[in-house]
C-alpha cells in the first residue's frame, strides 16, 4: 500500500504526464498545421517572386500560356518522392539565397515526365503535326527519335524564357540544329532540305512591294535554293571563353572540343540554352549588303573585274547620276549561281577586264586568256525559260537589244567628244563622268541582262552629260541624245518589258502590237494591261474601237486606212510586190460592211445574206476553209523545202499579206486565193 504521501505524488504525476500529452497533441497539430500552411505557401508561385532574381522568371510566367500552372507542376517530378527531392532542393536554393551564397543564374531544370504527366501534354506525340508558325512540326520526330545522332528533351527546344515567354520555342533554336555544319563545314543536307519545313506559299507574297507567286515556278521545277540562297548567315561555333561563364575551374573545361560528350552533359543529361555556348545562326532572307569591290591587288591594280561590275549593275549601284536600282531577282536574293548554270552549252571568258566578257567556246583563246582569265559558265535564253516559263523566251535578246542600240548611240559621240576636248576645259568632268558610266556597262558584259532598266538609265545620264559636254565645246549634235531612250513604265512594266515603244525590227513585240504609237502618245501599260493578271487585256479587243473609232483633232474616225491598211490593200487587190487584181468587193466602203463610226462592228457571215442572195453565208465559211488549206500548205512548204531566196521571199510576202488581211477572204477572196496559189507555185517550181 503506497502512503498518502506517495498516492498525492503519483496522481500529481499523472496530471502532469496527461498535460503535457495534451499540450504537445495540441502543439503537434499546430505545428502540422503550420507546415502545411508553410508548404502550401511555399509552393505557390508568388513565393517564388519572393527572391528579386526571380522576378523576370515570375513575370514571363506570369505572362505565358503556363499561368495557371503552378511551378512545381513542372520543376518537380512526378512522384511523392521525387516531389520531396525537389522540396529539399527548392529549400537549398532558399538557404543560399537567405546567406546570399546563391549564384548570379538562377538554374533549374524541367523533365520530360513533368511535362508529359497526366492531364498536361500526356498525347502531345500521339497529336501527329502542329503548325508552328508556318510551319509543320511533329513532336514524335524528335522526341522519339535521335536528332543528329543526339537525343532531345523538351526543353531542348522549349527555352526557359524566350521574348517574355514561358517555356517558348524560338525559332533560333530549329535554325542552329537544322544549319549546324558538320565536318565538311555545309549543314548536313538531312536537315538543311528546304521542303522539310517549307511548302511553296500557296498565297502571293510580297517582295520589295510586289506580289510574287511561287506556284508558278514550283510547277516548273525551279528548286528553292535556285532563288533564295544564301539564306543562312553564322556558323554557329562554340567559344571556348564561354565555357568559364559557367565552370570557374580549369579542369571542367578540359573536354572542349568533344562534341558527344558535351551534347550528352548539356543536351541530354542537363538543360543548357543552345545559346548559353553557341553563336547565333541566322535563317531566311538575309538583309542585302551592296557589293564591295575586290582588293585592289596584282591584276586589279591595273585592271577592273568585270565580276565587280556585274556586281554592281545587278545591285543597281556604281553609276554616276542614277538614283540606286536593284534589280528585282537582286531583290528576291537570285544568286549568280541560278542563271550562270552553263544549259546553253556555252562559257563565259572573263579576260580580268580587257573587254566585254565573250560568249564562247570552251576552247576559246584570246588576249589575257589561259592563266590570266577564268571560265565561268554562261547564262542564255534556256536558263530564263527554265525559271520564268516559255513566255520569256526571246526576252533576255530583247533586253540586250534595248541596252546595246542605246549603247551603240553613246559611245560614237563620246569618242568625238572625247577627241575635241582640250585639257582643261569644262567638258572635261561630264566626259569622264559619262565614261565612267560607259565603261561600267562594257566591263559588265551582260549588255544589261543584269540589271536593264538601271542600265538604260545610266546610258540615259551619260547621254545628258554628252549633251552637256557638246554645249560647253560648241559641238551641235543631230539630235537630242538624250531623247529616244525606251518607255519606262510608271507600273514597273518595262522592268521586264524594256523593248516596249522601240522599232519592230529591234523588238519583236511589235510585230504582234504597235506599242510605239499607243505609248508616244502618252499611254501606260496599265491603261490596257491588268496589273493583277500580268499581262492580260484590261478588255476585249472590240472595246478597242471605243478609242479608235471616236472622232479626234488629231485623225478622222472615218479614215480606216489609218490602221487598216493591210486590210485596205487587199479589199483595193493592190498588195505591194504582186500584181493588181480587184475583186468585186472593191468598189465597196468599209462603213457599208462593218458601219460608222464610232460604231464599228465586225460582220458575221451570217449578215452577208442582207446584201446577198440566201446562201451566201455558206460561201463565207467555204472561203475561210480554203484559204486556211492552202495556207497551211504555204507554211509546210516554207518549213520543209529548201528553194532560193527570191521564191522564198516572195512566198513570205503573200503568206504575210494573207495573214496581216485576217477577213477569211472576205475583202478579196480570189485575189488572196491567186497569192497563195502563186506562191505554192513558187515553192514547187524546180
Amino acid at each position: 500500500m503506497f502512503s498518502a504521501s506517495k498516492r498525492r505524488l503519483l496522481d500529481r504525476a499523472r496530471e502532469l504526464a496527461a498535460l503535457v500529452f495534451v499540450v504537445g497533441l495540441f502543439a503537434t497539430a499546430a505545428l502540422g498545421v503550420m507546415m502545411y500552411a508553410t508548404v502550401h505557401h511555399t509552393a505557390q508561385p508568388e513565393f517564388c517572386n519572393s527572391c528579386h532574381i526571380m522576378e523576370p522568371y515570375y513575370q514571363s510566367w506570369e505572362n505565358s500560356g503556363h499561368k495557371d500552372v503552378g511551378c512545381i507542376e513542372c520543376h518537380y517530378e512526378p512522384g511523392s518522392l521525387e516531389t520531396l527531392e525537389g522540396k529539399f532542393k527548392a529549400l537549398s536554393q532558399l538557404a543560399k539565397y537567405v546567406t546570399r551564397t546563391q549564384g548570379t543564374k538562377p538554374w533549374a531544370e524541367v523533365a520530360d515526365s513533368s511535362c508529359m504527366r497526366s492531364g498536361c501534354h500526356s498525347v502531345r506525340m500521339l497529336d501527329g503535326p502542329v503548325m508552328f508558325g508556318n510551319i509543320s512540326f511533329d513532336h514524335r520526330h524528335h522526341l522519339l527519335e535521335t536528332r543528329r545522332g543526339r537525343r532531345l528533351r523538351c526543353t531542348s527546344c522549349h527555352s526557359q524564357m524566350v521574348q517574355g515567354q514561358h517555356v517558348a520555342v524560338t525559332p533560333t533554336v530549329c535554325i542552329t540544329c537544322h544549319f549546324m555544319p558538320g565536318d565538311d563545314g555545309a549543314p548536313p543536307a538531312s536537315t538543311s532540305d528546304c521542303t522539310i519545313c517549307h511548302g511553296a506559299p500557296t498565297e502571293p507574297v510580297n517582295v520589295e512591294g510586289r506580289p510574287f507567286v511561287h506556284a508558278d515556278y514550283v510547277e516548273r521545277g525551279v528548286g528553292c535554293r535556285e532563288c533564295h540562297n544564301p539564306v543562312i548567315e553564322g556558323n554557329g561555333v562554340v567559344r571556348k571563353d564561354r565555357c568559364h561563364a559557367c565552370h570557374a575551374e580549369e579542369g571542367h573545361i578540359e573536354r572542349f572540343g568533344d562534341r558527344e560528350f558535351l551534347h550528352e552533359m548539356h543536351v541530354t543529361d542537363h538543360k543548357v540554352e543552345c545559346f548559353e555556348c553557341h553563336d547565333e545562326i541566322r535563317h531566311g532572307l538575309l538583309p542585302l549588303k551592296k557589293p564591295e569591290a575586290t582588293k585592289q591587288e596584282g591584276c586589279g591594280v591595273c585592271h577592273e573585274s568585270a565580276h565587280d561590275a556585274a556586281s554592281l549593275v545587278y545591285s543597281g549601284t556604281g553609276a554616276i547620276g542614277v538614283d540606286d536600282d536593284p534589280s528585282r531577282m537582286y531583290q528576291t536574293r537570285v544568286v549568280c549561281e541560278a542563271c550562270h548554270t552553263g544549259r546553253s552549252g556555252e562559257r563565259v571568258i572573263d579576260d580580268g577586264g580587257a573587254g566585254d566578257l565573250a560568249f564562247a567556246p570552251d576552247d576559246s583563246s584570246g588576249a589575257h586568256h589561259g592563266a590570266h582569265a577564268s571560265i565561268v559558265a554562261a547564262a542564255g535564253n534556256v536558263d530564263c525559260i527554265h525559271c520564268h516559263g516559255p513566255q520569256f523566251d526571246g526576252m533576255l535578246r530583247d533586253w540586250q537589244n534595248a541596252v546595246g542600240e542605246q549603247l551603240e548611240r553613246v559611245k560614237p559621240v563620246l569618242a568625238e567628244l572625247k577627241g575635241k576636248t582640250p585639257k582643261g576645259s569644262p567638258a572635261v568632268e561630264p566626259l569622264v563622268e559619262a565614261q565612267r558610266n560607259v565603261s561600267l556597262l562594257e566591263l559588265d558584259g551582260s549588255r544589261g541582262v543584269h540589271n536593264p532598266t538601271y542600265a538604260l538609265a545610266t546610258l540615259k545620264a551619260s547621254a545628258v552629260r554628252l549633251e552637256r559636254a557638246a554645249q560647253e565645246l560648241g559641238v551641235e549634235l543631230p539630235a537630242p541624245l538624250s531623247d529616244g531612250f525606251p518607255f519606262v513604265s510608271k507600273d514597273g512594266c518595262s522592268e521586264c518589258h524594256v523593248g516596249a515603244g522601240r522599232p519592230a525590227t529591234v523588238w519583236s513585240g511589235e510585230a504582234a502590237f504597235p506599242h510605239a504609237k499607243h505609248l508616244a502618245q502618252g499611254f501606260e501599260c496599265s491603261q490596257c494591261h491588268s496589273t493583277v493578271e500580268h499581262g492580260k487585256p484590261a478588255f476585249s479587243r472590240e472595246q478597242c474601237a471605243s478609242c479608235h473609232h471616236q472622232e479626234s483633232e488629231k485623225f478622222d474616225a472615218n479614215d480606216c486606212t489609218r490602221c487598216h491598211s493591210a486590210q485596205n490593200a487587199m479589199l483595193a487587190g493592190a498588195v505591194a510586190g504582186f500584181a493588181e487584181a480587184k475583186g468585186v468587193m472593191s468598189e465597196m466602203e468599209c462603213s457599208d460592211c462593218h458601219g460608222e463610226a464610232p460604231d464599228i462592228l465586225r460582220p458575221k457571215p451570217a449578215s452577208c445574206v442582207i446584201c446577198h442572195e440566201e446562201g451566201f453565208d455558206q460561201k463565207a465559211l467555204d472561203w475561210k476553209a480554203e484559204l486556211e488549206s492552202l495556207t497551211r500548205a504555204v507554211e509546210t512548204e516554207l518549213e520543209s523545202r529548201v528553194v532560193g531566196a527570191e521564191r522564198t521571199e516572195q512566198a513570205q510576202r503573200a503568206l504575210a499579206a494573207v495573214n496581216a488581211d485576217g477577213s477569211n477572204g472576205a475583202h478579196n477572196f480570189d485575189y488572196a486565193k491567186k497569192l497563195l496559189t502563186e506562191a505554192l507555185a513558187a515553192l514547187h517550181a524546180e
